[in-house]
């Protein structure tokens, strides 16, 4: 019982939600037929006065209680049909709530080709974009995104309950884990960059924290914890060593489309952008890192339980053959997560007949390159290292490795 209570408190805390609205300043601009926008206003006309009404723009969430099938409608900005549909949403928010506004809701994106939205359903949650005026409705509302919180809670649900049910206490353990690890980057590492703090000093502050904390809380205070954190941190180094080096070698600026939003925004803030790049091939390896760390050392200290008597060398070399074998699925799990990330991207360039060459050199591409292939590095360097401070931290049968150096000489001669 207390472990459900528990579960339910977990997922009490996951799915609280806090949601902000701040209020933008908007202008209402004038259209007058009488200026010309190649002459400009005749001596004799009257120049308007600028309107000083002040229009309030407001997000509401609402339900959709009516929702015909799509049908075509000449859009008023194009040549074209476009699909509609025609809605009736119950707005749910305190401001307005119970209002039902008719909303005719266009489902295609278009710009050279028309790409079609789901139809909206009736019980679907959308948020509607208004203007008000003294609280009154002011022009036509329309909508502005198509609710996804409800799948989302759902989805995260349902793996919070597997952690649960598979891992047990260890499950939950992981579960509280990554709770922390969230809250570490979106209270500590993201703030810190927007404050100024060096992008990739403040990530790996945040990693060794992340890897000291989730460890220690999923294994507890023992030796195979410490070889693990010992072999993460070394990884997240090497992993940084080789992105820096290679990043400025190919001369990588970090810049993005949305770094390039980034500098649009209403901040005081002049961003690293290349920071900011290493930063997040950094936080893309660590839970890489951390997962081969923890493994490794948990498969050595059962095999020093098994085998009392095993000498450090051979409990080493028994390491190293176990994360051979993890090396391979891990390392292609990894390449495929950042290969897949950019899959659309890579079909933009063969779609528009790139050569290779002009492919790879894309800054986009050649980020993704060093993030992949650096990451991987790290990885592959936390096998060695754990299972060498793994050896020496759970120690070994002394007498069996002198005999073992021994024969070893013996052998040699």
């Amino acid at each position: 019982m207390k472990k459900w209570t528990v579960f339910v408190i977990m997922i009490m805390v996951l799915f609280s939600v806090v949601l902000a609205t701040s209020d933008d300043e908007d202008y209402d601009y004038i259209i007058d037929e009488n200026y010309d926008y190649n002459l400009g206003y005749g001596e004799n006309d009257e120049i308007p006065q600028e309107d000083d009404t002040v229009y309030e723009n407001v997000m509401m969430r609402g339900k959709v209680i009516e929702a015909t099938e799509p049908y075509d409608y000449q859009d008023m900005y194009s040549d074209m049909s476009l699909p509609y549909q025609d809605l009736k949403v119950r707005i749910t928010d305190k401001r307005m709530k119970g209002t039902v506004l008719s909303i005719q809701y266009c489902l295609s994106y278009y710009a050279d080709n028309i790409m079609i939205a789901d139809p909206v359903n009736v019980g679907d949650y959308v948020y509607v974009y208004a203007n008000l005026e003294d609280g009154e409705m002011v022009g036509e509302p329309y909508i502005a995104y198509v609710d996804k919180q409800n799948p989302i809670l759902w989805l995260m649900a349902i793996y919070a309950l597997a952690i649960i049910l598979i891992g047990g206490m260890k499950g939950f353990k992981a579960l509280v884990s990554l709770v922390i690890t969230i809250l570490a980057i979106f209270l500590f590492m993201i703030p810190q960059i927007f404050q100024g703090t060096n992008a990739l000093l403040v990530t790996i502050i945040t990693s060794i924290f992340v890897t000291m904390v989730s460890l220690f809380l999923i294994s507890g205070f023992h030796k195979k914890t410490w070889a693990a954190i010992i072999g993460t941190i070394s990884g997240i180094v090497v992993a940084a060593v080789f992105a820096i080096g290679f990043g400025s070698a190919m001369k990588l600026s970090g810049v993005s489309e949305e770094s390039y939003m980034l500098t649009t925004a209403d901040v005081d803030v002049k961003f690293d952008f290349k920071g900011i790049m290493f930063s997040g091939i950094l936080i893309g390896a660590l839970g890489a890192c951390m997962d081969v760390g923890m493994s490794l050392a948990s498969a050595m200290e059962e095999l020093k339980k098994e085998s009392p008597d095993i000498s450090r060398t051979r409990l080493w070399k028994a390491g190293m053959n176990i994360g051979k074998d993890m090396m391979g699925t891990m390392t292609n799990t990894l390449i495929l997560a950042y290969v897949g990330s950019s899959t659309c991207c890579i079909l933009l360039f063969m779609g528009f007949h790139f050569e290779m060459f002009e492919i790879i050199n894309q800054e986009k591409i050649a980020e993704e390159i060093v993030r992949a292939l650096a990451g991987s590095l790290g990885l592959i360097c936390t096998i060695p290292l754990t299972a060498l401070v793994s050896s020496i931290l759970l120690g070994g049968n002394r007498k069996n490795e002198l005999k073992e150096n021994e024969d070893g000489r013996e052998t040699s001669k």
